[in-house]
């Protein structure tokens, strides 16, 4: 759980670098923050849903960045600017591209989360783990006494 809160904080240090130190880089003004903010909400789901596996997180981590940002379509964030939260979390206007960051960022992350916990399915792996990747060894049962 460590290694999550600590790949969420730095993510949220990188997301806010992006936007409040513009370089006039397409990459790191623009592109950067949205792959962030999909990675950042993978990683916050990541941690309540400690044990569930990272290909749902997933899941669930992109429907709720497709979820704000047709959000947006009703106008409620453009209209409410002036809050910070809203203008910071939410975000003012649509963009279809955006989905696809979202979607770039969360397959990105999901991949680093079951590479670093063992799978994208959940089963831990490797020495000393039920699951090792191949097929268990079929149950033997002893021969009845003659």
């Amino acid at each position: 759980m460590l290694r999550l809160l600590l790949a969420l904080a730095v993510t949220v240090a990188l997301g806010l670098a992006s936007r409040l130190c513009p370089a006039g880089w397409f990459l790191w003004d623009r592109v950067l923050g949205e792959v962030l903010y999909a990675v950042a909400a993978y990683l916050a789901l990541a941690v309540l849903l400690f044990r569930t596996p990272p290909l749902f997180v997933a899941v669930i981590a992109f429907v709720c960045c497709v979820a704000v940002e047709l959000f947006k379509l009703t106008h409620i964030p453009a209209e409410n600017q002036q809050v910070f939260l809203v203008r910071w979390f939410l975000g003012m206007t649509f963009s279809q591209v955006n989905l696809g960051y979202y979607f770039i960022g969360v397959v990105v992350i999901a991949f680093a989360n079951g590479a670093t916990r063992g799978s994208l399915l959940g089963r831990e792996t490797g020495p000393g783990s039920e699951w090792n990747g191949n097929r268990p060894e079929p149950a033997t049962v002893p021969d009845p006494p003659a």
